[in-house]
C-alpha cells in the first residue's frame, strides 16, 4: 500500500490528497481556478475530439457538474488538469439515455468516454468523460470529467 504525501504538486497546483471537507474545498477551488485559466487560454471553450471528429464544448454546466464531482478525490482533481488532452483523445466506450433531471434535460444522448493519461500515472490510469449530446443541433458538451 502506497502512502500518499499530504499534497501532490502538478502544473503549479498543490492538490490535497486527504478526505476532509477542507481538502474537498481546496480541491474545488483548484478546479475553479483551473477552469478560469483554461477558458482564458481557450477562448472558444472547445476541443476537437479525434474519434468523434467533432468539437466537445465546455460551458457553465460542464464546470459546475465537474467541480462538484471531481473535488471529491485528488485523483479526479488531477484529471481535470489534463482537460484539453482528455477532450482530444477520449474514446467512446458506451452511451446511456439522459437522466430525468434538470441538468440533463437538454440532452438526447449521453456518451461514455475514456482516456488513458500517461502523465498522471501512478495516481490515475484512466479518465472518465461524460459528454452530453444537445437535443437540438447535435452539439457535444462536456458533462462531467473524473478519474475512473
Amino acid at each position: 500500500m502506497r502512502i500518499l504525501p499530504k499534497t501532490i504538486a502538478y502544473k503549479g497546483y498543490n492538490i490535497p490528497t486527504g478526505t476532509t471537507e477542507k481538502d474537498r474545498d481546496q480541491r474545488r477551488q483548484i478546479i475553479s481556478d483551473f477552469y478560469k485559466n483554461w477558458i482564458g487560454e481557450n477562448g472558444e471553450k472547445k476541443v476537437k475530439n479525434d474519434e468523434l471528429k467533432q468539437f466537445i464544448h465546455v460551458n457553465k454546466l460542464s464546470r459546475k457538474k465537474t467541480m462538484n464531482e471531481a473535488c471529491n478525490t485528488f485523483r479526479s482533481t488531477l484529471t481535470i488538469l489534463e482537460l484539453s488532452y482528455v477532450l482530444k483523445y477520449a474514446v467512446k466506450v458506451g452511451r446511456s439515455d439522459p437522466k430525468d433531471n434538470v441538468n440533463q434535460e437538454i440532452f438526447c444522448d449521453m456518451l461514455k468516454m475514456e482516456c488513458v493519461v500517461p502523465k498522471l500515472r501512478p495516481y490515475v490510469n484512466t479518465a472518465k468523460l461524460t459528454v452530453g449530446v444537445i437535443r437540438h443541433g447535435n452539439r457535444k458538451l462536456q458533462y462531467c470529467l473524473t478519474a475512473k
